[in-house]
């Protein structure tokens, strides 16, 4: 274990959040703690052995978990008033401008001692002391108001915050390269004091509550959206030829060599049987006005997945800005990313494929490697070792009930036999699915043999 500590020497804090100057940032972000330190190494000039120590601090495959009061009091703080600051322009100017307002939104925390820590990481002792002689200059986090005391724990609390991709409390973490970013932006403003350090990634945290049993979960963790723009409404039923030209141009963006858990293949160039990278259509279904049309997209990475790999899929989805699809044209697209997400359509939204929940039905059709029995399908009955082995495949248990049919439990979605399956598919079962399992699991559900390419998405269903 990692961590690194803070205490509001003032017992308060004042910092503004990145997206409304009235509001406070509360708990800090863990950007802002290495943006800190960062400041600190740089003042100081610390040597070589200090940055090496912050680049393998920012190379940490997961973000921190937090020891902080939850955000949950409904808007952080108490009403913040406008200020107006006298303004410093010389005697000279014949025409002095007009007073502008500033806000320093402050909140006062029960506990003023924050805890950044990082769980299942070996530091050597080299980086870890590295860091506390950073972490021994750092004065103020957020305002120069707040001064702190920060340093290197090696008994943190149990954390109050973790990273949960069902979370909706949106924190600005680290990542590979952002050393280097706050570098180029420094130098930048000598020259355009308007220049500011992008925002970085953009990570959901949600609140720890009471413990409850471990339940069984997806192999998919890591989702990444993509969302059309502009462009002609591309109809459901190709799936597999639109999945494909979605692959295709991820592929052709990524850096060589391509990893098996993203290419899918071996290096015999054969099918990967490991869960690999997926992709799936978001349609819009599951409303009175639901058509089916093709939203957008959503790219599935398995969890334990390299801290390398994930920051070369996201540098290859960055450079992804559109796609071309026959005679349906050019699609322009955009990533959604986590701070925009409360924005877009519901039908956009990862979070709706990733809850826990008994009950799932089918999307987009899924497509069976093997035939079911009638006799094991249907109201009460669990599907056999059919549905056993597809769930199995993406570590969720064995359903307790199996039904399927031509139909979708979703208003909107086409029929099963209206979806053109890939061509080595084209003689397998397709059929839409409504599955239960004794107990809440964690999706992403997306099961059968053409789950990598867009068929199978499963949905939480609620009577």
């Amino acid at each position: 274990m990692f961590a690194i500590g803070v205490e509001y020497l003032m017992g308060r804090i004042l910092a503004s959040t990145y997206h409304d100057r009235k509001v406070v940032e509360w708990p800090p972000h863990p950007s802002r703690l290495f943006s800190a330190l960062v400041a600190a190494y740089e003042e100081c000039d610390m040597g070589q052995d200090a940055r090496s120590a912050l680049e393998w601090l920012e190379a940490l495959p997961e973000s921190p978990q937090i020891y902080a009061q939850p955000p949950d009091h409904g808007g952080f703080i108490r009403d913040t008033p406008e200020v107006f600051v006298p303004v410093n322009d010389s005697s000279n100017i014949p025409k002095p401008r007009s007073r502008q307002p500033r806000w320093f939104p402050a909140f006062t925390p029960n506990d003023n001692n924050i805890f950044f820590i990082w769980k299942d990481v070996a530091g050597d002792e080299n980086y870890v002391q590295a860091i506390q002689r950073i972490a021994e200059n750092v004065t103020y986090l957020g305002h120069s108001m707040s001064p702190v005391r920060v340093w290197v724990s090696n008994s943190p609390p149990e954390p109050t915050l973790v990273p949960d991709s069902s979370g909706t409390i949106m924190m600005r973490s680290i990542g590979r390269g952002r050393l280097r970013h706050l570098e180029d932006a420094y130098n930048l403003r000598n020259t355009n004091a308007t220049v500011q350090p992008r925002l970085g990634r953009i990570i959901p945290y949600g609140i720890v509550k009471e413990p409850r049993k471990e339940s069984s979960a997806s192999v998919f963790r890591n989702v990444y959206v993509l969302k059309h723009l502009k462009g002609k409404r591309l109809p459901p039923e190709n799936i597999a030829a639109i999945m494909a030209t979605v692959r295709k141009s991820i592929m052709a963006l990524y850096p060589d060599p391509i990893p098996e858990v993203i290419s899918g293949h071996d290096s015999l160039c054969n099918p990967l049987k490991e869960p690999h990278l997926a992709f799936s259509p978001l349609l819009d279904v599951g409303h009175r006005y639901a058509d089916g049309h093709v939203m957008g997209f959503a790219l599935w990475l398995p969890r334990d997945v390299s801290a390398e790999v994930i920051d070369c899929l996201e540098h290859a989805i960055s450079e992804l800005n559109s796609l071309t699809f026959g005679r349906y044209g050019i699609w322009e697209i955009r990533r959604v990313t986590a701070s925009i997400m409360t924005k877009t359509a519901g039908g956009l939204n990862p979070n709706i494929y990733t809850k826990h929940h008994d009950i799932w039905a089918s999307v987009t059709p899924v497509i069976f490697g093997k035939h079911p029995k009638k006799s094991r399908v249907g109201p009460g009955k669990d599907g056999g070792h059919v549905f056993a082995e597809m769930c199995d495949m993406i570590g969720l248990p064995k359903p307790i009930e199996a039904r399927i049919g031509s139909v979708s439990a979703f208003h909107g979605t086409p029929m099963a036999s209206e979806f053109v399956p890939p061509d080595r598919f084209a003689d397998n079962l397709r059929a839409h699915v409504w599955l239960r399992f004794a107990e809440p699991v964690q999706g992403p559900v997306i099961i059968g043999a053409g789950r990598f390419m867009g068929f199978g998405l499963c949905r939480p269903w609620f009577d």
